[in-house]
């Protein structure tokens, strides 16, 4: 059947901390940290292969002028497949095209969004976390 995306249906915690730790992916690994972060995000993108959950974006915009990916995980087992790609396309594709879109890539992606056309910003700040 192939690879199933959807917007509609949030992941258990505890699959999405599967697939962050196999992504190798640093992210909390408490359940109910992950519960908070996932339900206060209005962007969610599943990539599933028959019931396993294989990627996942999460991000927020303002779908006027800002958008921010939280997070893109994809399973080891399905990256180099298009699966990160067309879950950002999706993301990116349902909202205005004035709409500016950032992120903050992982040591282990720093060269991926460069190849997918992103360009790298370096007027950003962070007000880091205390954890």
């Amino acid at each position: 059947m192939g690879i199933v995306y959807r917007n509609d249906a949030r992941p258990h915690a505890e699959e999405i901390i599967r697939l962050h730790t196999a992504a190798e992916l640093r992210r909390p690994r408490e359940p109910e940290r992950v519960v908070r972060m996932y339900a206060a995000s209005p962007l969610v993108w599943t990539a599933r292969d028959d019931e396993q959950l294989v990627g996942i974006l999460r991000g927020w915009t303002d779908g006027a002028f800002d958008g921010y990916v939280c997070d893109l995980a994809v399973h080891p087992d399905y990256q180099r497949r298009g699966v990160g790609r067309e879950l950002l396309s999706r993301c990116i594709g349902g909202h205005p095209h004035d709409v500016q879109w950032v992120l903050r890539a992982s040591v282990i992606a720093a060269q991926y969004y460069a190849h997918l056309g992103w360009q790298k910003i370096e007027n950003g700040w962070c007000w880091p976390r205390a954890d």
